[in-house]
């Protein structure tokens, strides 16, 4: 699947279900395409092009899906920044990233060193892009990714399109991902698991997603409730969190059929005490998002904006 062209394939097939949600939007399927439409329209008019790299440092929200494949749209890969990180920290990641525009919450005081800044609020304000979507090659970069670690010991580590798409068919297949699921992801989307297991995975098998900030257990569940999902994907901390609830909360999880856990494993203790007290199973995505097939490292040679990839069997 080209990446580019899915919201135009949901809207074609489904114009108004459902696709992408968060706290105060929920976009269906043309929604969801209007919205990347005008999106491109800003990024060209910035001067995103093909080969081109877009830093988005933005919260979880619809915004930040519309960015993705905004830039996926224009043929810019996509390096996804912590909005909690220091300014210096984030403006080191984006210059090695190579990225000439910043999609942000607002504008930003601080200068980073990017060509232009668009704010969310402006980055849909534009008119529908009547251009064809760009045709990614599978080894078009699509995600650059910072591994952990500080500004200067970090690494960046290149996902094509190949490499993304294999990922997601392989949660596809894992989880048994279909159009009736929905995803309720509060993951940071900054992450791979975030994006690939939260977002583009139930969007790939014709479900939909709602992505939230991290947030209390008793507010977590609420989300649940409200939106209906079929699984969720949270941090270990947050199951421990609903597991330790008193017994008389008794919240409505039964539209849920798994629970995913990213960054680091549970214990077996709490595996067994969230299953037994809400008959929802964890299974882990560690392995599941390390980066499959055809890793690469990145080298930042060319000028700022320009990014340059390089084929290699491990991060340098």
């Amino acid at each position: 699947m080209n990446l580019a062209t899915l919201p135009d394939c949901r809207a074609d097939a489904a114009p108004h279900a459902a696709a992408v949600a968060d706290e105060h939007t929920d976009l269906t399927n043309i929604g969801f395409l209007d919205a990347v439409r005008r999106a491109t329209t800003s990024l060209r008019a910035a001067g995103v092009a093909p080969g081109a790299v877009v830093a988005v440092m933005l919260p979880n929200t619809a915004d930040l899906v519309v960015s993705l494949f905004a830039a996926w749209r224009a043929g810019a890969a996509v390096t996804l920044i912590d909005p909690a990180l220091p300014a210096g920290d984030a403006g080191d990641r984006m210059a090695r990233a190579g990225a000439g525009v910043l999609i942000a919450a607002r504008e930003l005081a601080c200068v980073y060193p990017v060509r232009c800044v668009v704010s969310a609020d402006r980055l849909t304000g534009a008119v529908l892009d009547t251009s064809e979507p760009a045709r990614a090659c599978d080894d078009t970069p699509a995600l650059l990714v910072h591994t952990e670690g500080t500004a200067d010991h970090s690494k960046i580590v290149t996902l094509d399109h190949l490499n993304l798409n294999a990922l997601c068919r392989l949660a596809i297949e894992i989880f048994a991902l279909a159009d009736t699921d929905h995803s309720l992801s509060i993951l940071p989307l900054f992450r791979i698991d975030g994006i690939a297991l939260g977002i583009l995975s139930p969007l790939l098998s014709g479900g939909r997603a709602t992505v939230a900030e991290p947030a209390g257990p008793a507010v977590f569940l609420d989300r649940i409730e409200r939106t209906h999902a079929t699984y969720i994907s949270a941090a270990p901390s947050v199951y421990t969190q609903l597991s330790d609830l008193p017994a008389d909360t008794q919240p409505n999880t039964s539209s849920v059929r798994v629970a995913v856990c990213g960054t680091v494993q549970t214990g077996l203790e709490l595996q067994g005490a969230f299953e037994h007290r809400y008959g929802i199973p964890i299974i882990h995505d560690h392995g599941l998002t390390e980066f499959p097939a055809r890793p690469r490292s990145f080298r930042p040679s060319a000028p700022m904006g320009q990014a340059s990839w390089a084929q290699s069997s491990r991060p340098r």
